[in-house]
């Protein structure tokens, strides 16, 4: 089952964005342009609806991993009954037991090969929509305060930052108000 933290994900989200803008870096620091960074952190953790996706997700998957758990016991106890019931049973209710048996854990093993395909669907049901908000926000403060890269200061090592070119504050109000 897939990782459900949300904040790899965002990270990893904002680290590509970053390298989508790399090429642009260096004629951003020649221009003298401003590098401006965000916590992708800190927003998941402050911001509300970011927090309410990101338990609405691990709920589901603690829902998935509770199905997978009582489809296991199911089949282990089919398995028993029909180990400790194959002598008492007839060759017919034998193979019928067996043949249910059979069937049930092929459909177990179809439901296992599902879940990161439902996981991933509920991500994107979920958290895509947040991160898209985040994207437009970033993208739109980067735009009018004229900065030439934002970096995710939660994704990479950052050794020094003045504070002036934290947008994190400004994305979190931006969020806050309902700007898209």
């Amino acid at each position: 089952m897939k990782n459900g933290n949300m904040l790899p994900r965002l990270a990893g989200f904002l680290i590509l964005g970053i390298m989508g803008v790399s090429v642009l870096a260096g004629a951003a620091f020649a221009e003298d342009i401003p590098l401006a960074v965000v916590d992708s952190q800190r927003i998941a953790e402050e911001y509300e609806a970011a927090r309410d996706a990101q338990e609405q997700y691990q709920k589901y998957l603690r829902e998935l991993e509770l199905e997978v758990a009582d489809r296991e016991k199911e089949l282990t106890a089919l398995a028993e009954e029909i180990e400790s019931q194959k002598m008492l049973l007839g060759e017919a209710a034998l193979a019928t037991k067996v043949q249910e048996f059979e069937k049930k854990r092929a459909d177990y093993f179809e439901f296992r090969e599902g879940i990161d395909q439902r996981a991933e669907a509920e991500y994107k049901v979920k958290i895509s929509p947040i991160l898209d908000q985040i994207k437009t926000i970033v993208e739109r403060i980067g735009t009018e305060k004229n900065y030439g890269l934002i970096v995710d200061s939660a994704a990479l090592a950052v050794l020094y930052i003045n504070a002036d070119y934290d947008l994190t504050n400004d994305v979190l109000a931006a969020l806050a108000r309902g700007d898209d």
